[in-house]
Protein backbone atom coordinates (compact mmCIF):
# COMPACT_ATOMS: atom_id res chain seq x y z
CA UNK A 1 0.00 0.00 0.00
CA UNK A 2 1.39 3.41 -0.79
CA UNK A 3 1.74 6.24 1.99
CA UNK A 4 -0.70 8.04 0.05
CA UNK A 5 -3.44 4.97 0.23
CA UNK A 6 -2.53 4.54 3.88
CA UNK A 7 -3.07 8.05 4.91
CA UNK A 8 -6.79 7.33 4.03
CA UNK A 9 -7.18 4.14 5.59
CA UNK A 10 -6.03 5.90 8.84
CA UNK A 11 -9.40 8.10 9.14
CA UNK A 12 -11.33 4.81 9.90
CA UNK A 13 -8.63 2.31 11.43
CA UNK A 14 -10.11 2.01 14.41
CA UNK A 15 -13.30 0.74 13.39
CA UNK A 16 -12.35 -0.94 10.34
CA UNK A 17 -10.15 -4.18 9.51
CA UNK A 18 -7.91 -3.61 6.58
CA UNK A 19 -8.31 -6.66 4.39
CA UNK A 20 -6.63 -5.66 0.96
CA UNK A 21 -7.00 -2.18 -1.62
CA UNK A 22 -8.31 -3.11 -5.14
CA UNK A 23 -7.29 -1.14 -8.17
CA UNK A 24 -10.59 -0.89 -10.64
CA UNK A 25 -10.87 1.70 -14.01
CA UNK A 26 -8.77 4.04 -12.49
CA UNK A 27 -9.57 4.15 -8.67
CA UNK A 28 -8.23 2.28 -5.36
CA UNK A 29 -10.68 0.82 -3.62
CA UNK A 30 -10.48 -0.62 0.46
CA UNK A 31 -11.76 -3.66 1.32
CA UNK A 32 -12.44 -3.28 5.02
CA UNK A 33 -14.36 -5.58 7.70
CA UNK A 34 -15.77 -3.94 11.19
CA UNK A 35 -12.93 -4.19 13.38
CA UNK A 36 -13.39 -7.01 16.30
CA UNK A 37 -11.51 -8.95 18.80
CA UNK A 38 -12.80 -12.18 17.63
CA UNK A 39 -11.24 -14.01 15.04
CA UNK A 40 -13.66 -14.80 12.85
CA UNK A 41 -15.68 -12.76 10.10
CA UNK A 42 -19.19 -12.30 10.41
CA UNK A 43 -19.62 -11.93 6.87
CA UNK A 44 -20.39 -8.29 6.59
CA UNK A 45 -17.54 -6.62 4.25
CA UNK A 46 -17.44 -3.11 3.00
CA UNK A 47 -16.03 -1.55 -0.36
CA UNK A 48 -14.92 1.89 0.17
CA UNK A 49 -13.57 4.26 -2.80
CA UNK A 50 -10.55 6.41 -2.03
CA UNK A 51 -11.86 10.04 -2.98
CA UNK A 52 -10.19 13.73 -2.94
CA UNK A 53 -12.51 16.27 -1.16
CA UNK A 54 -11.18 19.60 -0.95
CA UNK A 55 -7.85 18.52 -1.82
CA UNK A 56 -7.91 16.40 1.42
CA UNK A 57 -8.42 12.33 0.93
CA UNK A 58 -11.55 10.60 2.26
CA UNK A 59 -12.96 7.05 2.20
CA UNK A 60 -16.44 6.79 0.58
CA UNK A 61 -18.88 3.76 1.22
CA UNK A 62 -19.78 2.37 -2.58
CA UNK A 63 -23.53 2.09 -2.81
CA UNK A 64 -23.49 0.81 -6.84
CA UNK A 65 -24.03 -2.80 -6.08
CA UNK A 66 -22.67 -3.45 -9.49
CA UNK A 67 -19.65 -1.40 -8.94
CA UNK A 68 -19.31 -3.57 -5.45
CA UNK A 69 -19.51 -6.50 -7.11
CA UNK A 70 -16.79 -5.93 -9.53
CA UNK A 71 -14.54 -4.77 -6.50
CA UNK A 72 -15.24 -7.65 -4.32
CA UNK A 73 -14.87 -9.93 -7.17
CA UNK A 74 -11.57 -8.84 -7.95
CA UNK A 75 -10.77 -8.76 -4.44
CA UNK A 76 -11.93 -12.24 -4.42
CA UNK A 77 -9.78 -13.68 -7.10
CA UNK A 78 -6.75 -11.70 -5.54
CA UNK A 79 -7.10 -13.41 -2.09
CA UNK A 80 -8.76 -16.82 -2.59
CA UNK A 81 -5.72 -18.28 -0.95
CA UNK A 82 -5.47 -16.36 2.14
CA UNK A 83 -9.14 -16.46 2.43
CA UNK A 84 -12.12 -18.52 2.52
CA UNK A 85 -15.39 -17.28 0.57
CA UNK A 86 -18.65 -19.08 1.33
CA UNK A 87 -20.68 -17.50 -1.88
Amino acid sequence: MTEENRAGFETVEEDYEFLDTVEYEGDTYFILIPATDSEEIDGEVFVMKLVEIDGEEMLEGVDDGDLFDAVYNIFKENNKDEFEFLD
